[in-house]
C-alpha cells in the first residue's frame, strides 16, 4: 500500500489512504507515540483511523429516521452492532500533499458499491498537518443527499500499552454498558475509573463512553519521558476509552462527537447527533501535542 510520509523536526507521520485513511505511525525520534501499523491489511491494526459518519455502535444496525426504519448490515464479523461508520473500511483519495501536510477525501453514495452500509450520500474531507510540536487533525462531513442526515465524527487513536503507560483525563459522568455492550446507565465516574490525576493504566478494563470530559487528555510513557496531550475543539464532547485485557497490546482514547448508539436514544441531538440539511457540513478538530520531559510524579 502507498504510505504518505510526512515529517517536521523529530516527528514522523505515516498515512495509509487505501486503508481507511488511517495513520500508520506517529513517531518522535524513533519512539512510537501511537501504536504503529503492523503492515497487515486490517485497519484495526493501524495507529489511528477516522470515524465517519458515526462513532461506535448502532444497536443491531437499526434506527428510525423521518418515519422510515433503516437496517444496516454487520460490518465487523459476527458482532451484532455495526460500528465506526464506513470511512474506516474505504479507500480515501489523496487531494493534496506536501512535506508536512495532506488532505484526503471520501465520497459515499448509497446506490453504489457498499452503499447499504449507510443510506445517505455524503462527502468527507480529512486534513492532517504536522509541525515540530504535534499533529493537527480535522474532519469535515457534508450531506450530499436530498434529505436530512444524522451525523457524527471522531477519531480512534491506539496507544501502545508498554513502558508503564499512564493516562489522565477528567469527565463528569460515564455510561455503564449492558450485556449487549451498549450504554444503559449514566452515572458518576467510579473511583476505580477515575483518571483525574495521571496514573498507570494497569489492569483497568474499560470499553465505555465518558461525557463532559475536560480538556486535555494525556497519554504518557514515563520511562521515555514522552507523551501526547489530546486537545479537542468544541463538538467532541464524548471520550470513549477502550482498554482490552492481555494479550491485546494497546489502549484507545477516542474523542468523538456523540454517545455510543445515540441515534437510538430518546433524544439523539441531546446526545451529540447532528442533523445535517442537504448541502450542510459539520467539522471537528483534534490536536495531538507532543509532551517532552518529566511531568512530575504520578499517583
Amino acid at each position: 500500500m502507498n504510505i504518505l510520509k510526512l515529517s517536521s523536526g523529530e516527528l514522523r507521520l505515516g498515512v495509509v489512504p487505501q486503508l481507511g485513511g488511517a495513520l500508520a505511525w506517529l513517531q518522535h525520534g524513533g519512539f512510537d507515540l501511537l501504536r504503529p501499523w503492523d503492515r497487515t491489511p486490517s485497519v484495526r491494526r493501524t495507529a489511528c483511523f477516522p470515524l465517519v459518519p458515526y462513532s461506535n455502535r448502532i444497536a443491531h444496525g437499526r434506527f428510525s429516521h423521518e418515519g422510515a426504519t433503516w437496517q444496516l448490515p454487520r460490518n465487523f464479523g459476527e458482532h451484532p452492532h455495526p460500528l465506526h461508520g464506513v470511512g474506516w473500511q474505504r479507500e480515501w483519495q489523496v487531494l493534496e500533499q506536501d512535506a508536512r501536510a495532506c488532505t484526503l477525501v471520501l465520497a459515499h453514495e448509497p446506490r453504489g458499491q457498499g452503499g447499504e452500509h449507510w443510506p445517505f450520500a455524503f462527502q468527507a474531507r480529512q486534513q492532517l498537518s504536522l509541525d515540530d510540536d504535534g499533529l493537527s487533525l480535522s474532519l469535515q462531513l457534508r450531506n450530499a443527499g436530498t434529505g436530512a442526515m444524522p451525523a457524527g465524527l471522531g477519531w480512534h487513536p491506539y496507544f501502545s500499552r508498554h513502558q508503564g503507560v499512564e493516562v489522565q483525563f477528567q469527565a463528569a459522568r460515564v455510561w455503564l454498558n449492558g450485556d449487549d455492550a451498549l450504554p444503559s446507565l449514566c452515572t458518576d465516574v467510579p473511583t476505580h475509573w477515575a483518571f483525574d490525576r495521571r496514573r498507570p493504566m494497569g489492569p483497568v478494563g474499560l470499553d465505555n463512553c465518558f461525557e463532559g470530559w475536560r480538556q486535555p487528555a494525556q497519554v504518557y510513557w514515563p520511562h521515555a519521558r514522552l507523551g501526547l496531550e489530546l486537545h479537542a475543539e468544541p463538538g467532541l464532547d464524548y471520550l470513549v476509552v477502550f482498554t482490552p485485557p492481555a494479550p491485546q497490546d494497546f489502549i484507545a482514547v477516542e474523542p468523538v462527537s456523540h454517545l455510543n448508539n445515540a441515534i437510538n436514544s430518546a433524544s439523539p441531538a441531546a446526545n451529540g447527533i447532528v442533523w445535517l440539511a442537504p448541502g450542510q457540513s459539520m467539522e471537528r478538530r483534534l490536536r495531538l501535542n507532543l509532551l517532552r520531559g518529566a511531568l512530575g510524579a504520578s499517583t
